[in-house]
């Protein structure tokens, strides 16, 4: 046998040998957990980039392996080594400000070095930091925690999920703030606050598969060097009400919120449109106090019905004359008198009390209606303002996802000026439309704190109470959406015209402004008429008067005929036997009249008062002519507005479609040098404010639905049948007619 043979008979069982340990590797990779942020449950998503990577081959199976077992990755002999930690610069931190205990939690092993490659920041910042190894069966007690001032979290791929949110539950009932270092998933699960500079998770993962792949393929693997960081801090706003902390605007600007308050969870319930109206016509001070008003000024009408009533009253009089005076008047008028009496006053006619309870009802009836047109007003305003928080609300997740997209193109063009590929010109224009889209979004957080504290004061609640207003349905019938008259409406200008026409019609039917503008206009008329009838109408009364003396003395105390002298009483006797009766003194006397009262001349007066009654007439006529006017043309323009505002919606959602399917491909091109920069920004600018257009499209319709229920006098809000019959009257008469055809 020669060399040759010898060659063929050996290298197949020698490659065989050679390649059996890289098809074992290739089969099969074990990976020590400690590795991994989240520990073992990171491995389904390792397994994913790993198939994502294989492209076509056979995807290598990762296992969990023993501690301190497993492959070896240069540049990852543990997960957080001390320049990563020194990176995160945890002593700089807003929860960290004034602090002089830390307590440092993480596994065993892991937490000793740590603190090691912390204690000099610590130390430097005059901090005590403490290392307290945590696992499966160890959590810090009360004991532990007391005196701590922050607790600083690395990464625990010992504790599955619910375990680390007990132990972070834990933090926070004990008013410890808590931050995590290297796994910003933690904040999710109830950590206060992450290093702007932990793990990029999902990256992370990434380049460990990108290495194990090169290790499954017979590849050496480069080295996984410094750690990939978030570059943004995560802030969860949950946990920091409940350590009633108040994170700085700077802070809030810069993180990532999370656990903001969720209206949707038990005991937190949305509030509906019809419900903050109701709330606002039941609570609302001003409201009340023009309800006060209404029930003061209806006793205006009891003054008014009280000149016609009787006037009964009792008087006393006590009178001293001279004596002279009482002398002559023989006994009739005495020098000291004292008498009572009962008087009875009633008024028989007069035309100005007439007057004044005629126009004291129109007034209250007038009041009433206006009442009633406050009340719709409040209504209006509650409404429109509750769809300005949930068109705020909308935006503000186009501007949230902006922001997010912003600082993407930003971090890739950070990436492309290191590789040489952007220029500084490029990525100072990302950074600048950074702080533009944080600045918009801001703004926006604050006009909504603004309109909720405003609203909050209409619904007579605490400025500072929750509010988080739930959305209506637009495509149930209670708003138009699920009614097919409305449908009918919105077909052709020719209906719409025809609607608006039957629109104005109810409305000036039933408006309670000019309910209120009609007995304004009767009150004046009736002012008038009595001005008129004051020129020749008497005032016509009744009076009845009973008087008795209690005491008389003095000069004049008794008439001369009552003296007791014998020669006095003789011829007095003589007189009044000839029948003539003589007055007697002191007895009780009694009166009736009947009185006719006509002015002559008032220095001009009453002609005055029916001058301007005839002007106020007028007035409150042209007042009335304004409002017919007004009221046709708002409810006009508030029903164009909501047959344009409800197209809208359509084109608006299919205009956004458009702009963000362009704003990919400009991504792409721009990826791929084939497109310039101004060319990506102006494709985000469009696909904003088509998000923005489009958020608002539905919140327009509302607003002019409210606004065309306003004009109808319809409670602003969902509606049942009845008002939906009421509104849409015109499309309900025509489809009458053509079924009568």
């Amino acid at each position: 046998m020669n060399a040759t043979a010898w060659t063929r008979l050996f290298i197949l069982p020698l490659l065989a040998l050679m390649l059996a340990p890289a098809a074992a590797q290739a089969a099969q990779l074990a990976l020590d957990p400690r590795l991994l942020p989240g520990g073992e449950a990171d491995l389904p998503a390792l397994r994913q980039e790993l198939a994502r990577l294989s492209a076509g081959r056979s995807t290598p199976v990762v296992v969990p392996a023993a501690p301190g077992a497993g492959v070896r990755l240069p540049g990852l002999k543990a997960l957080e080594t001390p320049e990563f930690l020194a990176s995160t610069e945890p002593f700089e931190l807003e929860p960290l400000d004034g602090a002089s205990r830390v307590l440092l939690l993480g596994p065993a092993g892991a937490v000793e070095s740590a603190a090691e490659a912390l204690t000099a920041q610590a130390s430097a910042r005059g901090i005590t930091l403490k290392p307290l190894a945590v696992g499966p069966s160890r959590y810090p007690g009360d004991s532990d925690l007391r005196g701590a001032d922050a607790v600083l979290l690395l990464a625990q791929p010992e504790l599955d999920e619910a375990a680390q949110r007990r132990l972070l539950a834990g933090l926070a009932d004990a008013g410890v703030p808590s931050v995590a270092l290297t796994d910003a998933r933690q904040v999710a699960r109830g950590a206060l606050l992450s290093s702007p500079q932990a793990l990029d998770h999902e990256a992370y993962l990434r380049r460990l598969a990108l290495r194990l792949d090169d290790l499954a393929a017979g590849r050496s693997p480069e080295p996984l060097g410094a750690r990939p960081g978030l570059g943004r801090s995560w802030l969860n706003l949950e946990t920091a009400a409940r350590l009633d902390g108040s994170p700085s605007f700077a802070l809030l600007s810069r993180s990532r919120l999370l656990g903001e308050v969720d209206a949707d969870a038990p005991g937190r319930e949305r509030l509906r449109l019809d419900q903050a109206v109701a709330l606002a016509l039941a609570d609302n001070l001003g409201l009340a106090a023009a309800r006060q008003e209404v029930d003061v000024e209806s006793f205006s009408r009891d003054l008014a019905s009280s000149r016609l009533r009787p006037n009964l009253y009792l008087e006393a009089t006590g009178r001293m004359i001279d004596e002279s005076r009482a002398r002559a008047a023989l006994g009739q008028e005495p020098e000291r008198l004292a008498s009572g009496g009962v008087v009875l006053e009633q008024l028989l006619f007069s035309e100005p009390a007439l007057a004044a309870i005629g126009i004291a009802d129109s007034l209250d009836r007038a009041r009433r209606a206006e009442l009633e047109v406050e009340s719709l007003d409040l209504a209006l305003e509650v409404s429109r303002e509750f769809l300005d928080l949930l068109r705020l609300d909308a935006s503000r997740e186009v501007l949230e996802a902006d922001l997010e997209l912003a600082r993407a193109q930003r971090d890739q063009a950070l990436r492309g000026e290191a590789a040489g590929a952007v220029g500084r010109g490029e990525v100072a224009r990302f950074e600048a439309e950074l702080a533009q889209a944080r600045e918009r979004l801001e703004q926006l957080v604050a006009d909504r704190e603004r309109l909720r504290i405003a609203v909050n004061r209409r619904l007579g609640r605490d400025p500072a109470a929750p509010l988080s207003p739930a959305e209506p349905d637009l495509t149930s019938a209670e708003w138009l959406g699920g009614d097919a008259r409305f449908a009918a409406v919105l077909a052709s200008p020719a209906s719409l015209t025809a609607w608006q026409q039957r629109l104005a019609e109810s409305a000036l039917h039933d408006s309670a402004e000019l309910a209120a503008l009609s007995e304004l206009r009767q009150a004046a008329s009736r002012e008038l008429t009595s001005r008129r009838r004051a020129f020749w109408l008497p005032e016509v009364g009744l009076e009845a008067r009973y008087t008795t003396e209690f005491s008389r003395g003095g000069e004049g105390e008794r008439a001369p005929w009552e003296s007791a002298n014998p020669a006095v009483q003789g011829p007095v006797g003589q007189v009044e036997a000839l029948g003539v009766r003589l007055p007697r003194t002191g007895r009780d006397q009694w009166s009736l009249g009947v009185s006719a009262r006509l002015p002559l001349y008032g220095g001009g007066r009453r002609s005055i008062e029916r001058d301007r009654a005839a002007a106020r007439l007028e007035q409150v006529a042209l007042e009335d002519a304004d409002a017919r006017l007004g009221l046709e043309a708002r409810l006009r323009a508030a029903s164009v507005e909501l047959a344009a505002a409800w197209r809208r919606i359509g084109l608006r959602d299919e205009a956004q479609g458009h702009a963000e399917e362009a704003l990919e491909l400009a991504e792409v091109a721009w990826q791929e040098g084939a497109l310039p920069q101004v060319a990506l920004l102006d494709a985000r600018t469009s696909a904003r404010q088509a998000g923005l257009a489009a958020a608002e499209a539905r919140w327009q319709a509302l607003q002019a639905l409210v606004h065309l229920q306003r004009a109808l006098g319809i409670t602003p809000g969902p509606m049942a049948s009845q008002a939906r019959d009421r509104l849409l009257v015109g499309a309900t008469e025509r489809e009458s007619r053509g079924e009568e055809r």
